[in-house]
């Protein structure tokens, strides 16, 4: 399966962002609070683009593939 650029640019944005936010939180970052996070803010995104990419960035953390499409 091949990634095109953008969406693999938009998937390590957003777990950027995802950790940013646990590191100012003060949490611990490990895969559970990641992976929690970035589903945190998939419900928060309106956008359906956005809640695709959370969505792809927490399954990454989690098992380390990416969902078929």
């Amino acid at each position: 399966m091949e990634l095109d650029e953008d969406r693999v640019m938009m998937i390590t944005n957003a777990i950027g962002a995802a950790v940013l936010e646990l590191r100012f939180m003060d949490e611990r970052i490990t895969e559970y609070t990641l992976s929690e996070r970035l589903e945190e803010m998939r419900r928060r995104e309106t956008n359906v683009i956005g809640k695709g990419v959370y969505r792809d960035a927490a399954e990454l953390v989690r098992t380390g593939r990416l969902p078929v499409t």
